[in-house]
């Protein structure tokens, strides 16, 4: 027995799934506006693991200057930590743009 093929199974004879596939939802999608200076706005997200490694990626959404912190953790406080020196270096952006992922709360 194999789960995927079973769970695949179980959704091809589900009436209900098969109505639900022919409704996708529809999103509205909303561009931010252009930057006019630099380091108003930053994203950050984490990335990897790349070679076992995860790095910490924030890009400034006015140059598109991206900064890459590698981390050996990514815990809140680790985070903190290399966002604190990253503000120290910068100053402090007026909003920070992230996925919400767990490391970030």
């Amino acid at each position: 027995m194999n789960i995927n093929r079973d769970i695949e199974e179980n959704v091809r004879h589900c009436s209900y799934c098969q109505e639900a596939a022919k409704m996708p939802r529809k999103t509205v999608l909303h561009s931010r506006p252009d930057e006019k200076e630099p380091w108003n706005r930053v994203h950050i997200d984490y990335a990897g693991p790349i070679n076992g490694t995860m790095y910490l990626v924030f890009v400034d959404s006015y140059s598109k200057w991206p900064e890459f912190s590698e981390m050996s953790s990514s815990t809140t406080k680790a985070t903190l930590r290399v966002l604190t020196m990253l503000f120290a270096r910068y100053g402090n952006p007026r909003v920070i743009v992230s996925d919400n992922g767990t490391q970030s709360h």
